[in-house]
């Protein structure tokens, strides 16, 4: 398989999911049908309320579609966060899928749907709809570089920090260039991993609603590659002045600017604090992407509240640019260590973390995490870390 033409395919997918998104926030009737609450297994500790969306389910649904439709064989191999299983208010529960005739597809929404037909059409619409996505002259530099699809396993994120896009809000900038919560924060995430290794190749992120633009919103894409010896990303490398929180001194040191979770333990928090302009943001895709566009050092989580389909898009993308992810316990280990041997020290993503957790906490970087743009910012996560009288 050609890896050119599967980041193409993935760039296209993410954008139509990201339309699917945008059409149905522009319908607050329809959204208010679609929300179901995670039940049991399924609901992330960290929320006092979590919520499914049949938008969730479709863009998750579509994306193995159009994936195993291009390229025979790789549905088996496609994951997400979602449960295809969809209960309408009759208690109905139905397997939702993507037919090759859009007719049987729209009957089938309309089961969901209570018989609405028009959001039915209207939903089916948005996924038949032809999209091809300019991924921009760096897929060129990709060449005719292959990888074994039967060793390849893709995670998908439909629409990630989904309590964000259903409160549909327009989050405010900060000092920082981002937002702390609000529909910004929402990510549809795609990346592609080896079974083999465990390692992420390929990584697509796109943001449904970057900007408003005449009352509309508008989205932007990014991917990276990191494969073999090639590494390839299409974003440009910001200023460290245009993105970050400008560097700050205290005796002498640096001051860098670490995005965390607002219910990041306090410890932590005032851990790092002496040292970093600490920046709270929603969402781990949001705050994995401030990371990849420069506009923070790092991202640090002590918890397992992120899952593999948070990350592994976005991770694929650091590595391309030279970063990483790695599990925020390596902070103890010796920076000249894990410099040695770093692709060891990385996140996997073709085994459970831990084999004894169950339902969506199997699927946990049960470990925490830190995300960096490169080695020189994680050098410094790690001795601020290991200096740190209280540690």
């Amino acid at each position: 398989m050609k890896i050119s033409e599967l980041v193409q395919e993935l760039v296209n997918s993410a954008e139509r999911g990201a339309s699917i998104a945008r059409a149905i926030r522009a319908e607050s009737e329809l959204l208010d049908l679609l929300v179901q609450e995670k039940k049991g297994e399924q609901k992330n500790p960290r929320f006092v309320q979590d919520f499914k969306t049949l938008a969730d389910v479709l863009v998750q649904e579509m994306m193995k579609y159009e994936l195993s439709k291009r390229f025979p064989g790789i549905g088996e191999n496609i994951y997400g966060e979602e449960s295809n299983k969809f209960t309408n208010i009759l208690g109905e529960t139905v397997t939702v899928q993507i037919f090759p005739d859009h007719r049987q597809t729209a009957e089938l929404l309309c089961k969901v749907l209570d018989g609405n037909e028009k959001a039915a059409k209207l939903l089916t619409s948005e996924l038949y709809r032809d999209i091809v996505i300019d991924p921009g002259p760096e897929l060129q530099m990709l060449g005719d570089l292959q990888v074994d699809v039967n060793d390849i396993g893709v995670w998908i994120d439909p629409i990630d920090s989904t309590a964000q896009y259903i409160d549909g809000l327009d989050g405010a900038v900060s000092d920082s260039v981002m937002v702390q919560n609000g529909l910004q924060c929402v990510v549809v995430l795609v990346g592609v991993y080896l079974k083999s290794s465990g390692l992420p190749i390929m990584g697509v992120a796109n943001r449904p609603f970057t900007r408003l633009e005449n009352s509309q919103w508008q989205g932007e894409s990014m991917w990276g590659v990191s494969f073999n010896q090639t590494r390839v990303f299409s974003i440009q490398t910001h200023e460290k002045e245009a993105g970050k929180v400008a560097k700050e001194t205290n005796n002498d040191v640096k001051k860098l600017s670490v995005l965390m979770s607002q219910s990041e333990l306090q410890i932590i928090q005032e851990l790092f604090g002496r040292y970093m302009g600490i920046r709270h943001a929603a969402g781990a895709g949001y705050k994995l992407l401030g990371v990849i566009q420069g506009h923070c050092d790092a991202y640090v989580l002590s918890k397992g509240s992120t899952f593999k389909w948070d990350t592994c898009g976005p991770h694929a993308i650091l590595l391309a640019l030279g970063g990483g992810i790695i599990s925020f316990k390596f902070l103890e280990d010796a920076f000249s260590k894990i410099a040695d041997s770093s692709m060891k020290y990385q996140l996997k993503y073709n085994a459970p973390d831990n084999e004894s957790l169950t339902g969506g906490a199997k699927w946990s970087n049960s470990q925490g995490l830190v995300a960096y743009r490169s080695l020189a910012e994680l050098k410094q996560v790690i001795d601020i870390y290991q200096t740190t009288p209280t540690n």
